[in-house]
Parts: structure tokens; C-alpha cells; sequence
């Protein structure tokens, strides 16, 4: 790991200017995990300068590329960004992570390499499905419940609470007080030049794998399965590193702090500053496993692994950030493998899990939705057909007083489930479900869904109410949806419109996007859809083609903008994500590329 001296520059230079820059036409949309937050909706609700009028006008181009020295394996190669502001000083940057066990940091408003870590350990060879390294995206900790609808016409504000703190901020803290590490929820914690408490006891010698919570009561969840890794002599696994902050209940929420799990299955526990961790590594899944874009609320962060690699069983898992030993609980599928990322109820009480096809034993699960407790990882609920076999993991969202699960099955439907009783009395009744939304051949281009809502102004007394779409990324020509720009043969982005009648739900086709390849999971942000054609790798006697992105009216479908030759390669999978009026993709070679308005600090 090596770390750039610009940074302390750009510090002294800010320091002897004035506080002035702080705020120089820039949002507060940070984008804390993947999918932008705990219910993975992929949905920025405000931004100060991406709007349907803005992206009507010139402007929103190509503002900066960034090539990373990340090596693809297979088709891996960088993940999704995650956001922090306030990390250097007024700067805000970006934490990404790339296949071959790299990890970056890239200063948001030049695409500058703060500094760069490789995790060590060898990486296995790559094969079909599995690509070993880190097979997912960075998180911070994120609030559990939704964010409201916003208004229309409202402004963006600096958020609040955990995962969402104020863009720009000084890491200054009060003199002798070392640098300020936030509580959750936004609380002040304890400095980071502060004493830490006295080290934990270490754990037994010779004591291997992952640290075992108590079984619950009644079973449900199974505790991890053992892992490569020994413990530390003199210190427990994920105590504090001499010299850095004390990390317990003080600091898991600071927006200097993110999670990142490397290709041996550690979870790191990384400063932004420097890109040094800040405790032990410990283990979290098994080495070389396939997991999704984890998430962090409260105190657990969670993942899934899937496919079988590395011999990891199909399932959950749940680590506990604040214990020193960071106990790890899991919940098995005993069938199907989890398909996408895992996602919490509106309200942040629910893990919501989507389980694909498989062969069942004993209670297991295949072609389901489960309901599991956040901190036991036991079973609540579930919603299971024969015929829907998920692929996409699940989208939560509020409609009037339900909480609402969306996920897309392989014949192009979007099933839709009530969170407080999934698949009612007999476990299989959807509160809706659409037409199969591809022609024959087609499927669904990506892991996740993503929605949003624009709310309709109260009238008097009457509550305001809101028009929900669900967006989904297909391959292939759409089945029954509207051509509303152009014919599609290699695939498109369709907006579903959620209608109510009678209080029964359902799905209507309301627009597509241009003619896609390899859709990706599209981001909104602000009514602004932004939808990525990610192209496609040369194949035999053949040419690839590049990524392109396009923007579009969230309402109606109408385009408003797209990136034309910007880009020359190919995405990285899922290496799409929007912060701080900026979109960033991250292609096959390496690069990062940056979309936004100008400003003054570029």
C-alpha cells in the first residue's frame, strides 16, 4: 500500500484559504453501500443540480477518468463506489474495490488516487462462475429504516444520521483531541488521538475459523462454518490496532471509517484517511467464496454467498462490528443459491433474502423470499412457487401502509410480496405479479432491481399521495411494453408503474429505454433515470462494444441525454453508481469514468 502526499498539500492549502469551498455547487447525495441504501432501491431522492430540466440542457458530460491497476479476473473487475464526505479535509471521495484485491480511493472532484492498498494472499485460479479475489463492493453503515418521499420541488439538505453525514466537514477536531470519530447516528464519539481502552483478552491458542455466537433458542440460525485463520497472540481477533481510533459503539457510523471484505474472506475494518485498517482482520466468509455488495446497519453487517465457491454453502451471513471478537452468526438456504444482495424491511426490522433455484433438503428453501430476524438470522417467514425462480435479489419500498418486496423471476416477471405476511396464510399468494415482461429467449440483464416515487402535492386536508415505478433491466426484446424509443433487440431498462385498485396491486409497462447491452440495475436520482448500456466483450471473430449511458425523464420515458463515445471498452458488472451530482462507471479496463457539471472545484 502506498499513500500520495497531494492530500497533505491540498490539506495545507485549504487550511490557509478560507471555508468559502465548502460548498461549491455540490449535493449531499452521498452513496454510502451499494444500491445507495438498506432497502436497495438504487434511488438518490434529491440533488441540487441533476434534475429532468438540467439534463435538458448542455452541460452533463465527461468530467474526469481515472485508470486503476486492477487486474480483470475473468470478467471481474472494479465494484461499485462508495461515498464519504469530509474525508480529506473538504474533499469528498469515493471508495472502490477491485477484483484482484485492490482497494481505492479516489478524490470525487478529480478522480485522483488518494492512496491504493493491494490485500495480501494468494488468489486461486479463476473459474467458470468463480473468480475468486473480492467478489463485492465497499459499505458504510447505513440507517435501516427508508428515507420519506420527498416533496416536490424540495430542495436537497445535508442528511443526517449514520452512513449519511454532511458533505465538506473539517476532520479537525478540538486541539489535543485528535481527529473526531462520530457515534452512530451521528452522535460526537471518541477522538481518534485518544487512549483506547486496555486490549481484550486474546482468543484461545490455537483457536481457528470464525468466532461462534451462542445458538439461539430454538435454532434457526446455524452458526458459521469454520474458516481458515488463527488468532492473534496477546489480542483478540478485531481488537484495536495500537495507535489507531477505538472503533466500539464510538465509531462504527464515522464517515472516515468503511468495510471492505478481501479474497480471503477477512473483513477489514479500513480508515479512509489512510487506507490502513484500524483493527485485525477477521474472518467473515469463507476464502475465495462468491458474496454479494454487503450491507451495514447498526452494529451487524451482512453478505451472501452463492454458487458454491470456495465451498461455501448458499447462505447468510452476519457479522456483529461492535464486539471485539466480531462474532459471526449464518442462516444456510439448504437449497437454492441467494440471488443478489440481501435487503432490509422499510422499517429495518426484516432481512429480506432471494433464493434461486435448487435442490431442497430437510426445511430448506429454493425459489423463495425469505424473512429472517437481523441479528439471529432465523427464519420469520417466507414466499415460495415452483414456478418463480428469482434472479434478482430484493427491492423494498413503502406503498400507502404496505411494505413492499419486489423481485424478478427468470421467465421476466416482477413479483410483488407484502413484508408483514410474505406469500400469506399458505406461503405462495403475491400480492401481484406481472406479465412476463421478455419475449421468448430473453431474461433479466442484472442482480437488482431499483424504484422510486415522485409524491403529488396535498390538497388541503388530503394527504399527499405518490406514483411508484419499479425499474427492471432486461436482456433481449421486451414482451407488451411500450417502444417509447426505438426497437430493442439486445435489451432495455422497462418502467413499471404500480397501480392500485380496489386494494388489489399491479404492474403496467409504462416506458423503455434505448436498445441495451447488458443493461445494468438503473440509479434515479432526483426524477432523473440513469440507465447503462454496459456492452459487451469481443467474442470469437468478432468486436465487442463499449459502454454508453443514457439519462432519461423517470415520468415519461422521454431521453434526455446519453454519453455517445465517452466510453470505448466494456463495464465492469455492476461497477455503476451516482453521488454528489456526479454518475461514475467503471469499465473492464480499470477505469473510472466520471459524469457531472462542471464546477469551480474542477
Amino acid at each position: 500500500m502506498h499513500t500520495q502526499r497531494t492530500a497533505l498539500i491540498v490539506l495545507a492549502s485549504l487550511v490557509a484559504g478560507s471555508a468559502t469551498f465548502a460548498q461549491v455547487n455540490r449535493g449531499w447525495s452521498d452513496w454510502p453501500t451499494p444500491y445507495a441504501d438498506a432497502q436497495r432501491t438504487s434511488w438518490l431522492r434529491t440533488d441540487p443540480n441533476i434534475s429532468v430540466d438540467s439534463m435538458s440542457a448542455p452541460g452533463f458530460e465527461l468530467q474526469w477518468t481515472s485508470k486503476l491497476a486492477n487486474q480483470t479476473r475473468g470478467l471481474a473487475g472494479l465494484t461499485q463506489g462508495v461515498t464519504a464526505s469530509g474525508v480529506t479535509l473538504f474533499v469528498p471521495a469515493t471508495l472502490v474495490a477491485g477484483s484482484s484485491n485492490n482497494l481505492y480511493l479516489l478524490d470525487n472532484d478529480t478522480g485522483y488516487v488518494v492512496w491504493s492498498r493491494t490485500f495480501e494472499g494468494a488468489l486461486p485460479a479463476v473459474t467458470a462462475g468463480c473468480s475468486g479475489g473480492i467478489a463485492s463492493a465497499p459499505t458504510r453503515i447505513v440507517p435501516a429504516a427508508a428515507a420519506p418521499t420527498p416533496a416536490p420541488g424540495a430542495a436537497a439538505a445535508a442528511p443526517t444520521g449514520r452512513g449519511n453525514q454532511q458533505g465538506y466537514r473539517s476532520l479537525l477536531g478540538e486541539p489535543g483531541q485528535g481527529i473526531p470519530v462520530e457515534a452512530p447516528g451521528g452522535r460526537p464519539g471518541r477522538a481518534a488521538g485518544r487512549p483506547a481502552p486496555a486490549p481484550v483478552p486474546a482468543a484461545p491458542a490455537g483457536e481457528a475459523g470464525f468466532a461462534r455466537a451462542p445458538a439461539p433458542a430454538g435454532g434457526g440460525a446455524a452458526a458459521a462454518p469454520a474458516a481458515p485463520g488463527t488468532a492473534q497472540p496477546g489480542r483478540a481477533r478485531g481488537a484495536a490496532i495500537p495507535g489507531a481510533p477505538n472503533l466500539g459503539t464510538s465509531g462504527l457510523g464515522s464517515p472516515m471509517v468503511g468495510y471492505v471484505v478481501s479474497g480471503d474472506g477477512q473483513l477489514h475494518v479500513v480508515g479512509l484517511q489512510s487506507g490502513k485498517d484500524l483493527q485485525r482482520p477477521v474472518p467473515f466468509v469463507p476464502a475465495n467464496s462468491n458474496w454479494t455488495n454487503a450491507v451495514a446497519v447498526g452494529t451487524m453487517m451482512y453478505t451472501a454467498t452463492s454458487g458454491s465457491c470456495g465451498g461455501a454453502p448458499n447462505g447468510v451471513f452476519a457479522i456483529d462490528l461492535d464486539a471485539a471478537t466480531k462474532p459471526v452468526v449464518s442462516y444456510r438456504t439448504n437449497g437454492g443459491s441467494v440471488v443478489g444482495p440481501v435487503a432490509f424491511s422499510s422499517d429495518g426490522n426484516t432481512l429480506l433474502v432471494a433464493i434461486g433455484a435448487g435442490l431442497v433438503t430437510g426445511d430448506g428453501k429454493a425459489n423463495a423470499i425469505v424473512a429472517l430476524d437481523p441479528k439471529t438470522l432465523q427464519l420469520k417467514d417466507w414466499f415460495t412457487q415452483p414456478t418463480a425462480e428469482f434472479v434478482t435479489g430484493p427491492t423494498v419500498f413503502r406503498y400507502g401502509t404496505r411494505d413492499v418486496v419486489a423481485a424478478a423471476t427468470k421467465d421476466g416477471r416482477v413479483i410483488l410480496l407484502d413484508v408483514a405476511s410474505l406469500g400469506g396464510a399458505n406461503h405462495a399468494t403475491p400480492l401481484a405479479a406481472s406479465r412476463p415482461l421478455v419475449a421468448s429467449g430473453g431474461s433479466i440483464a442484472a442482480e437488482a432491481l431499483s424504484t422510486w416515487a415522485r409524491a403529488a402535492a396535498a390538497a388541503g386536508a388530503v394527504p399527499a399521495s405518490e406514483t411508484r415505478w419499479v425499474l427492471v433491466p432486461l436482456a433481449g426484446s421486451p414482451a407488451g411494453a411500450p417502444a417509447t424509443n426505438g426497437a430493442i433487440r439486445s435489451g432495455a431498462v422497462v418502467a413499471l408503474r404500480v397501480a392500485e385498485t380496489n386494494g388489489v396491486l399491479s404492474l403496467e409497462p409504462a416506458w423503455t429505454s434505448h436498445d441495451l447491452t447488458t443493461a445494468a440495475t438503473p440509479i434515479i436520482a432526483n426524477g432523473v433515470v440513469f440507465a447503462l448500456s454496459s456492452g459487451r466483450p469481443a467474442a470469437a471473430g468478432g468486436t465487442g462494444t463499449p459502454a454508453v449511458l443514457y439519462a432519461y425523464d423517470g415520468v415519461s420515458g422521454k431521453a434526455l441525454w446519453n454519453s455517445a463515445k465517452a466510453m470505448t471498452t466494456f463495464g465492469s458488472p455492476g461497477s455503476f453508481w451516482s453521488a454528489l451530482s456526479q454518475v461514475y462507471v467503471g469499465t473492464n479496463d480499470g477505469t473510472v469514468h466520471a459524469f457531472g457539471f462542471l464546477d469551480e472545484r474542477r
